[in-house]
């Protein structure tokens, strides 16, 4: 069953927005305790879910399952330690999320039910997924392809033909 298939919707500015503030933003103090302290078992559900974390979930709820964040900034949640990244909406509800590895954070060990995660091939995607929808080349500091399946509400950021970020 299919849970809010705008959840992983790739929108630009959402998902390079939360790439960069989780790659490249500063210390903040460390919350006391970290419901979570590893992604190695976290499954993500294209569309559905990455984890415990689901569309529709408040910022608190998503707090109160993951423990407290490395930052929090305009609606954004980084979990350094889980290389995970969820963004919110004004209201605070859960829109977006972000799986990744790179700069200070520490890389998302998780992967998706078919074994994809950070680190697999174009191919590997490829043939756990079909053709994507679309692609899309990303240019800047560093350069992206990213890999859009709208029908599954997924997207895999690839450089060097490798996946950096879902």
């Amino acid at each position: 069953v299919r849970h809010h298939s705008r959840f992983m919707k790739y929108r630009t500015p959402i998902v390079v927005g939360a790439l960069l503030v989780s790659l490249f933003a500063g210390c903040s103090k460390r919350s006391a305790h970290s419901a979570w302290t590893s992604s190695d078992y976290i499954v993500i559900e294209p569309g559905v879910s990455i984890g415990p974390v689901h569309s529709g979930m408040t910022m608190q709820q998503v707090v109160a399952e993951l423990g407290e964040p490395d930052k929090k900034k305009d609606g954004v949640l980084v979990y350094r330690n889980l290389g995970l990244s969820v963004g919110t909406d004004k209201g605070g509800i859960v829109q977006t999320a972000l799986c990744g590895s790179g700069g200070i954070m520490k890389s998302f060990t998780g992967h998706t039910k078919e074994g994809i995660g950070i680190g697999a091939s174009r191919a590997e995607v490829v043939g756990a997924y079909g053709k994507p929808t679309a692609t899309e080349s990303s240019r800047g500091k560093s350069e992206f392809e990213i890999m859009k399946y709208s029908s599954l509400g997924v997207n895999f950021g690839l450089r060097d033909d490798k996946v950096r970020f879902i």
